[in-house]
């Protein structure tokens, strides 16, 4: 039995292996095979194709060449001196024919009855002596004889067999065979229908049409088509080809030149084709030619029909007599005259070689599949005995003989593998299974485990539910009381409350409405998780019930622009529902619709629809995204299409599981900027339900304990205002937060700005920045975080330091915050002590970095002035020594007028040396009482002391500021013209050089220069310094340049190409195929940069780079250092 079972599968798998090398064998060789057969096979039929177009284009152009060199021969004919003698109109043969006679019928009559027809020259009729015609025919016989054997010499080299000559009235003059047109007239009845009469009225019109330029047509030859001569003894057909003779631009005659058709046959048939046929059709489909004898035209008149239309194709027909023939054809144009040139064989024939190949193929294939089909069986039984073998050493080990020896083992090929894995197999399973009784015991075991642990799981849930239970009521208890403790201090009853004390007392009682709620929400979802909760059906009056929730509703209008609009009608029919359950989920689907209701109207509605009555509630609010309705229903789930809102987003689950357990149905539609509708369905009251209403009369409705935000009056709250405080912003969507937030902060000496949204929180910071803000992060319009990460784009961490001061208190939220750019952040609830810390040192830091950026700026501007007033002394140092030249002579004096410089001229006015005027006091010299420098300049006589001798010398008296550490100078003139103008211009170097030095004024220094000399070596030292402030400008240039450039390349991996590109603020050029920067690369040396470098420039592109790329790092910042250093520099 176990035998019969398994050859099958043995069979099935042998046959398998056989089909599969089959077709791995026979598809690609047939494939290989085939792709040669056909590509051999159109190769074959090109060959064949190509053949027979060749040989068709052959015979056309050799008809055509032939007719060609006929038409050579007739033209050198007419333009030889043989044509001009015996054709000449006046002399020759022509003439000499005309005189024949009396008259030229005479003449034709004489020529007719003289020659024997055919013959040539044989005379029939002589003319005797003594005739009166004799001496014209005598002089015709002797041009005869002239001319005569020269024609018949040229018809033996030519194909032609008779050439005529024909005078201008159609006269034939003269032939060279005396045919039957020999001596008539080519005008007459017997040839108006025939081709040569057709042939000579053609020239003869051709001719009279261009009579006035015959010298032109010389070249000319007619050709008529192939038909039967006018010789009545001969069937023959025959073409004419005709010429005029013309000399020196004058006519003489026509020469003519028959050909017969045997010429053109003969030409065609000169190539003996074995198989192969070419005939020459003309237009009538009359067989011109042809290259074998005996064939039959008719045979082939499609194809010549064809031809004759201008078609040149090679194509297979059926002939008449049915047998496929390949013929190729063409039309040929032999003067005017169309023919069809036909070659054409038998298919069979030409494609003998692809029948061969056929067969061959054939005879291939079925070898190669005998042989495939040989090997293929062998092959199977090869591979199929070993794995047998194996099957049944499977079947047995599947019986349960794990102890049955596995054959094959000792191969090494994959059998030999499949066998050892077949004995570990067995082996392995041998031990499984005593694993698995093993195991089996240890399941039981723990099933009697589980089942132990199953009855302490409810145990514990019961412990669960009657916890939740307890923890509700302790929750309500601490609640009600302090509630109820709070409302009877704010009810006065135990004496006044002061109003700073009020608002705290509504803050606590309003705070444990919404924790009560909380809870109750919390209990109404775990009854309904766990099917505990007990609904009372009843019938209800819909439109009571929506009265009485919108009245419950209107309190959370409060002093929004929104409407409550009522559309229930008193006459719909009863719904069955619980009363209470029904008026909270309308309360809960009402109230949602005012919270996402900024303006606008809240509709109630209903209508009957079958046994269901429909309610809908519908906002024009901000609605809901589509990808939010999915969820909307799920527990702990809120939109966030319009920010964050207050609540734990239980309401609509709840509501939906509420209308689920009363047999209705809660769904929602929405729109964004829209609005929402939510549509519920409710059965209509039963009978019974509306008999237990008539009878019932009370009813117990739905309340809820509600708060209101209370309107704080900050006067009446007496909290401390302190103008000079720091001020700081606080920003929360929870108007108790803020207010407990302000009092606090005004208690700590801070004045306190509140904002309710992100979007205000922007608003009040563009009319004022504080010094610091607290920062919800859970808020409308924009979260704390978009806020956060708005400000650090426009304020780093010291100018506007930011707290987050929220109820997130989980990690990732905290990491989040501070990769926005929060300075801290801090978990509500919070320790007032810890946040005033807090805000304290975030100050403090602020306001010493701002102290330490202007202490920075003034060092750097005093370091700036130091400079100056070194190169001001210098410059003062170099002005008295441009003095000790001046021949006035010129004294300084200090604050305890001391001399303290004197020139040379002045030691030579007092006699004395430098060394002794400098330790001298002025009043050794001059009296005290000119002394005065109340004045900046006076000029006056003063009396000077030199020794014993007192001279009296005009002097002017100068104050000089007392920075320079010089209280005055003097200057003794000497030479008064010369003197003032000297004076005068001291006085104007003096007053340039102190508002330069003490006021900046770089005005007067122009004046300063115009005065030449040593005043404008004056102004180029001053130069100086501008130069020195030139060269910083230039190397902080290429600086920032480089490290722009570098910070660009090395972080988002682009290149200065792509900077000039993008920015729009450099050239790129293409050189010799090569992208060059020239104007940017002159910026990144201090070389090649220009004169008057474009600084404006360089401070867009490192704005661009910066705001391109943000990557903050050690290069960032040493970018953002150079740009502000740049901008100082500038700014000087």
């Amino acid at each position: 039995m176990s035998k019969n079972h398994t050859r099958p599968k043995f069979k099935r798998l042998q046959s398998t292996l056989m089909g599969a090398f089959m077709l791995v064998s026979l598809i690609p060789m047939l494939l290989v095979a085939f792709f040669f057969l056909r590509s051999h096979t159109q190769d074959l039929q090109e060959q064949s194709t190509t053949y027979l177009t060749s040989m068709r284009d052959g015979n056309a152009n050799k008809v055509t060449a032939y007719i060609g060199n006929l038409d050579s021969e007739v033209i050198g004919f007419v333009h030889s001196e043989l044509a001009y003698a015996s054709g000449g109109r006046f002399y020759g043969l022509i003439d000499s024919f005309r005189r024949l006679g009396k008259d030229l019928d005479e003449s034709r009559s004489i020529g007719q009855q003289r020659y024997i027809p055919g013959s040539g020259n044989a005379i029939r009729t002589k003319t005797v002596r003594g005739n009166e015609n004799y001496t014209s025919v005598e002089r015709y016989r002797l041009l005869h004889k002239r001319y005569h054997s020269t024609f018949q010499s040229l018809l033996e080299r030519s194909d032609f067999d008779d050439i005529a000559l024909v005078d201008l009235e159609g006269n034939v003059a003269y032939s060279v065979q005396k045919y039957d047109y020999y001596a008539t007239n080519l005008n007459s009845e017997r040839y108006k229908k025939t081709e040569l009469g057709g042939l000579f009225k053609q020239l003869k019109d051709y001719v009279a049409s261009n009579k006035d330029s015959l010298e032109q047509y010389n070249d000319i030859v007619l050709m008529s088509d192939f038909s039967i001569d006018g010789n009545s003894d001969s069937t023959e057909e025959v073409a004419w080809f005709a010429a005029p003779i013309v000399q020196r631009g004058y006519l003489h005659s026509y020469a003519f030149f028959r050909l017969p058709l045997s010429a053109l046959t003969d030409l065609i048939s000169e190539e003996h084709l074995v198989n192969l046929n070419v005939s020459l059709f003309d237009k009538s489909l009359k067989l011109l030619a042809d290259s074998s004898e005996g064939v039959d035209s008719k045979q082939s008149s499609p194809v010549a029909i064809k031809a004759l239309e201008g078609s040149a194709e090679v194509e297979t027909y059926a002939n008449l007599s049915g047998d496929n023939t390949i013929a190729a054809y063409a039309p040929i144009d032999v003067h005017g005259l169309t023919w069809a040139v036909v070659v054409e064989t038998p298919e069979e024939i030409a494609f003998e070689r692809v029948n061969q190949l056929f067969k061959l193929f054939f005879i291939i294939v079925l070898s190669a599949a005998v042989i495939v089909v040989i090997t293929s069986h062998y092959l199977s039984n090869f591979i199929t005995n070993p794995l047998l073998k194996l099957t049944w050493a499977a079947e047995r080990i599947s019986a349960g003989d794990l102890k049955e020896n596995v054959e094959g083992t000792e191969r090494k090929d994959e059998i030999g593998r499949l066998a050892v894995s077949f004995e570990r197999m067995q082996r392995s399973i041998r031990e499984k299974i005593e694993l698995i009784k093993e195991q089996n015991k240890e399941l039981e075991f723990n099933l009697d485990t589980i089942a132990t642990q199953n009855g302490e799981l409810q145990l514990a849930d019961k412990l669960k539910d009657e916890f939740l239970a307890t923890t509700s009521h302790e929750l309500r208890t601490p609640l009600h009381g302090m509630i109820g403790v709070a409302q009877a201090m704010l009810s006065e009853a135990h004496g006044s409350v002061p109003p700073s004390q009020k608002y705290q007392l509504e803050i606590i009682i309003n705070s444990g409405h919404r924790l009560s709620n909380l809870v109750d929400d919390l209990l109404d979802y775990h009854k309904m998780q766990y099917g505990h909760l007990q609904l009372e059906p009843t019938a209800v009056s819909l439109s009571s019930a929506s009265q009485l929730v919108v009245e419950l509703s209107k309190h959370l209008v409060d002093k929004k622009p929104v409407r409550i609009i009522n559309q229930i009608d008193s006459s719909l029919p009863m719904v069955s529902a619980d009363p209470q359950r029904l008026e909270q989920v309308l309360y809960n689907l009402v109230g949602n619709a005012i919270k996402f209701t900024s303006e606008g109207k809240v509709i109630l509605n209903a209508d009957q629809q079958g046994e269901q009555l429909r309610i809908q509630v519908i906002d024009t609010g901000h609605g809901i995204p589509k990808e939010d309705l999915d969820n909307i229903f799920e527990p702990l789930t809120q939109s966030n299409y319009s920010g964050y809102h207050q609540g734990t987003g239980l309401g609509l689950s709840i509501s939906k599981r509420l209308i689920e357990i009363m047999r209705g149905e809660l769904t929602v539609t929405s729109q964004p900027m829209l609005g929402t509708t939510f549509t519920m369905t409710l059965p209509l009251a039963s009978k019974q339900e509306l008999e237990t209403f008539n009878s019932e009369s009370d009813t117990e409705h739905y309340s809820r304990e509600e708060f209101h935000q209370t309107e704080f009056d900050e006067q009446s709250l007496s909290l401390p205002n302190n103008p000079d405080g720091k001020l700081v912003m606080i920003a929360d969507d929870e108007p108790v937060n803020l207010k407990i937030l302000e009092s606090f902060l005004r208690v700590e000496g801070y004045r306190v700005v509140s904002a309710h949204n992100g979007r205000e929180v922007l608003d009040l910071i563009g009319e004022e920045k504080p010094d610091i803000l607290l920062l919800d992060i859970m808020m409308p319009e924009l979260s704390g975080f978009q806020v956060c990460e708005y400000l650090r784009n426009q304020y780093n961490y010291n100018e506007l330091p930011i707290i987050m001061l929220t109820a997130l208190n989980q990690t990732e939220d905290k990491v989040k915050g501070f990769d926005c750019g929060a300075n801290d952040y801090l978990v509500k609830p919070f320790n007032k002590q810890e946040l005033s810390a807090r805000i304290q040192v975030h100050i403090n830091a602020s306001l010493s970095e701002r102290r330490k950026q202007e202490n920075d700026s003034l060092s750097a501007e005093l370091t700036q002035r130091e400079r100056v007033e070194s190169l001001l002394l210098e410059t003062q140092t170099k002005l008295l020594e441009q003095l000790e030249s001046t021949p006035e002579a010129i004294v300084c004096i200090n604050e305890n007028h001391k001399i303290t410089f004197a020139n040379k001229s002045a030691t030579e006015l007092l006699k004395r040396s430098i060394e002794q005027i400098k330790r001298s006091q002025i009043e050794e010299f001059i009296a005290p009482k000119y002394l005065q420098f109340d004045q900046p300049h006076r000029s006056m006589d003063i009396d000077v002391f030199v020794g014993e001798t007192k001279q009296v010398i005009a002097s002017d008296i100068f104050t000089l500021p007392l920075e320079t550490g010089l209280r005055g100078m003097i200057i003794f003139n000497s030479d008064p013209d010369d003197a003032n103008q000297r004076i005068n211009n001291l006085e104007v170097a003096l007053d340039a050089l102190a508002s330069y030095a003490f006021a900046g004024d770089k005005s007067q220094l122009e004046e300063l220069k115009e005065l030449g000399d040593e005043f404008a070596d004056l102004v180029g030292q001053l130069d100086n310094s501008k130069d020195s402030k030139q060269q910083n400008m230039r190397q902080l240039l290429v600086d920032c340049m480089s490290s722009a450039l570098e910070y660009w390349e090395s972080h988002d991996g682009n290149t200065k190409f792509n900077f000039a590109e993008q920015s729009g603020l450099w050239r790129v050029y293409l050189d010799r195929s090569t992208l060059q920067t020239r104007t940017l690369d002159k910026y990144l040396r201090v070389e090649t940069l220009p004169k008057t470098p474009r600084w404006r420039t360089v401070l867009n592109s490192l704005d661009f780079i910066l705001a391109h790329s943000n990557h903050d790092d050690a290069q960032r910042a040493q970018l953002l250092e150079l740009r502000e250093q740049l901008q100082n520099l500038v700014a000087q």
